[in-house]
């Protein structure tokens, strides 16, 4: 069995509340009043309402609640989930710290906008609940325990946790997985005492004996590829066989991006430059986005589309104003989409800001070798955990949650040039 070495760069930072819309924004103004939308109409709407679907309400964007998902199935049918307004049952001896929620799903058939499939799944928090894998298949968690499911609805117990759950993360194609739970360390008696309690932050040394356990697995499957143990969650960015992490470079300003396999080899792709720490997105096997500040500092951050070879494809900048990114991709790796709420100014890392606050919630597809944006979107109702909008498998079809419907759009072929125009001479320094 692997035992992998994780680096603490590899976590990444809220700081990636900042979204790379510079050319989204061209098509959109910000504005509080939404403008016309002049892009193309969807192949097909669903009105949610027959649905039994209720909007959430506003005030919860800022909590993050998880009560909304879209995926497709396939290309002729999408996997449509959301919470149930209605009374909810208590259940004996459920915990106190319980927050139910019903939620509904449902597997609808685009062509008639009809449900073909049905049922309910009783959630005891507000966290993700569900995540796609491969040919139609999803992961399903209810509190410590992840469940595979398909089409046709039904939970088949796949893995279950003594102690919490705390995250779960899967590779842009879906091949590979990783599992975070919380480990409690044996009693330390000497711990336990009063006089022990750190003066400073108030708490025990008892309360720390707290780690995080990290599993890599493929999804579906029950065989641990690799294992480690944290201080506290981390968030890996996975390929199909590994994943991506980052040193520090000789010179000051300069990371060394390395990919880390899971048969213990390393392997250099790029030297990075930033001002700051940079955040590693892989929206594919093969490329992987690079974020970073430029050398002289600044609000906006520099976006780097990396191939597996190191190579720059194509470069953008991310604006402060938007926050808490979302992406969904194709399995074959042809698109990404990417969602991001939008605020009326721009943000710093530590600001406060409201739900009336949130101007909008922008989602644009692109594709990954080129950077060409095909779609750009208003998502409504905005959520801020969960997600309103999927990309088909092959990234020829696109679903957002819009104006009370489900709207599919039915997408060009992806480009046969795999590289977009030449990036800026400034930004180009980014990359060595």
């Amino acid at each position: 069995m692997l035992v992998m070495v994780l680096c603490g760069q590899s976590v990444r930072l809220t700081l990636l509340a900042l979204v790379f819309f510079g050319r989204v924004a061209a098509g959109y103004s910000g504005d509080a009043k939404r403008k016309p939308d002049t892009g193309p109409p969807p192949t097909t709407r669903i009105e949610v309402a027959p649905l039994g679907f209720v909007p959430p309400s506003r005030a919860y964007l800022n909590l993050r609640y998880s009560s909304i998902t879209l995926d497709f199935i396939d290309n002729e049918s999408l996997l449509f989930t959301f919470r149930d307004a209605g009374l909810i049952h208590r259940v004996p001896g459920d915990p106190v710290g319980d927050e139910d929620q019903v939620i509904r799903a449902m597997v609808l058939d685009i062509k008639t906008g009809k449900p073909v499939e049905e049922t309910q799944w009783r959630m005891h928090d507000r966290q993700r609940y569900l995540w796609p894998l491969r040919d139609g298949r999803f992961i399903v968690r209810q509190r410590n325990a992840l469940f595979l499911t398909d089409r046709r609805l039904g939970l088949r117990p796949y893995l279950q946790f003594d102690t919490p759950l705390q995250a779960v993360e899967v590779a842009p194609d879906r091949r590979l997985m990783v599992i975070e739970v919380q480990k409690i360390i044996a009693p330390d008696p000497e711990a336990d005492k009063p006089a022990s309690v750190d003066p400073i932050f108030g708490i025990s040394p008892q309360q720390r004996r707290k780690r995080t356990q990290v599993f890599v697995l493929r999804p579906g499957e029950t065989r641990i590829l690799a294992e480690t143990e944290t201080r506290s969650s981390v968030d890996l960015p996975l390929l199909t066989d590994g994943f991506l992490s980052l040193l520090e470079g000789k010179d000051s300003g300069k990371w060394i991006i390395q990919k880390q396999t899971l048969h213990n080899n390393s392997e250099t792709v790029a030297e990075f430059k930033s001002s700051c720490l940079p955040t590693l997105f892989p929206v594919s096997e093969a490329v992987t986005l690079a974020v970073g500040c430029p050398p002289k500092g600044g609000g906006d951050h520099m976006v780097s589309a990396l191939s597996s070879s190191g190579e720059v494809l194509w470069q953008d900048k991310w604006k402060q104003r938007y926050i808490w990114p979302t992406f969904d991709y194709a399995e074959d790796g042809s698109r990404f989409a990417f969602g991001s709420l939008q605020l009326n100014r721009d943000m710093g890392f530590m600001d406060y800001f409201g739900a009336d606050d949130v101007t909008a919630q922008m989602v644009g597809v692109f594709d990954t070798r080129s950077g060409k944006l095909q779609l750009v979107k208003d998502a409504t109702p905005m959520i801020s955990a969960g997600h309103n909008y999927a990309l088909s498998r092959d990234g020829q079809r696109f679903a957002i949650l819009r104006e009370g419907a489900i709207e599919i759009y039915d997408l060009p072929p992806v480009s046969v040039n795999p590289v977009a125009s030449s990036p800026p001479a400034a930004d180009s320094a980014l990359v060595k």
